[in-house]
């Protein structure tokens, strides 16, 4: 009797290989993020160049229309623009600096071991725990010319005598408004320096002084260098966040006196509904995304490759 022979069946293959698979789930995952990012980043980009690119005045809706590109050529004439971009740049280059410095030290002093160190740890995040809008209010009080603290304190040291208008001399309002934002932003480098030193091993310290280096030498060899890629990536953060931070200027002086601190992104604010300046924001928010843009990509190419030190 003939036995018949069975023949195995091929497996079917499947419709996508399993690398295909691995990269059709991940992209899955991302889906919702990329759907939320689209919606509340890309789609509001894309509508401010579409607004830019139109004659859009509340007052005057009769005169709407495409005018291309004639809003930015508008605006290279607009002095107050250019006055606006350079107070940008005195604003974030003297907030900025200031505050690594004052961070630096900060987290040099709280990496110490004293008694209370974790109570003063916490006090220190205050001004960065509480809302622009409220430091503004409060500084803008210690300003004030007639019952302020810092006038009276002031007068009472002797340092004094007659009644400083901080907020509204053209030559003081840019060093008083930075000076506050100093005082709110040291805690974030303070913060995120002393993470850096925490995590610097303590054996290339012993190893150090037992090569015979000193406070200077172990600072400028081994913590500097470790402390370098938080550096950049603290620095260039704040940067961007203080470049597009307008709620603290526009509460204590709304860019004036005489647009002495008034910045490029304050200035895409008007006062009102029927302000003129209201065309402005769409290409105006366009060039301050361009002027961001062109700074991070310089900012990540020059700060190409760096590493922590091993």
């Amino acid at each position: 009797m003939a036995r018949e022979a069975t023949l195995a069946r091929p497996l079917a293959r499947p419709l996508l290989s399993r690398r295909a698979r691995e990269l059709l789930t991940g992209y899955l995952y991302l889906l919702p993020v990329v759907v939320a990012l689209g919606a509340t980043v890309l789609v509001p980009i894309l509508s401010a160049i579409r607004m830019s690119l139109y004659r859009n005045v509340l007052i005057k809706p009769q005169e709407y229309g495409f005018i291309g590109l004639g809003n930015y050529a508008r605006l290279l004439h607009d002095e107050v623009f250019w006055l606006s971009l350079w107070n940008s740049f005195v604003w974030v280059f003297g907030s900025v600096s200031l505050q690594f410095l004052g961070g630096f030290a900060g987290a040099l002093l709280l990496h110490q071991a004293f008694r209370g160190r974790a109570v003063v740890r916490t006090l220190t995040l205050l001004p960065w725990i509480i809302p622009g809008v409220v430091v503004a209010l409060i500084w803008e009080y210690l300003y004030q010319p007639n019952y302020g603290a810092l006038n009276d304190l002031l007068a009472r040291a002797g340092l004094m005598t007659e009644k400083v208008a901080w907020l509204s001399n053209p030559s003081l309002a840019m060093p008083a408004v930075i000076a506050t934002n100093v005082w709110r932003g040291v805690p974030f480098f303070a913060i995120m320096l002393l993470a850096g030193l925490q995590a610097i091993p303590d054996e290339l310290y012993e190893a150090a002084r037992v090569d015979g280096a000193g406070v200077l030498g172990r600072f400028w060899y081994i913590t500097l260098p470790m402390l370098r890629p938080i550096v950049v990536v603290a620095t260039a953060t704040r940067i961007i966040w203080t470049f597009n931070y307008a709620d603290l200027i526009f509460v204590m002086t709304s860019g004036g006196p005489a647009n002495a601190t008034q910045i490029t992104s304050t200035y895409t604010l008007p006062p009102g509904v029927l302000e003129p300046r209201l065309r402005l924001c769409g290409h105006l928010s366009v060039v301050l995304l361009l002027i961001m843009l062109a700074f991070t990509t310089l900012y990540l190419r020059v700060t190409r490759g760096v590493e922590p030190v091993a």
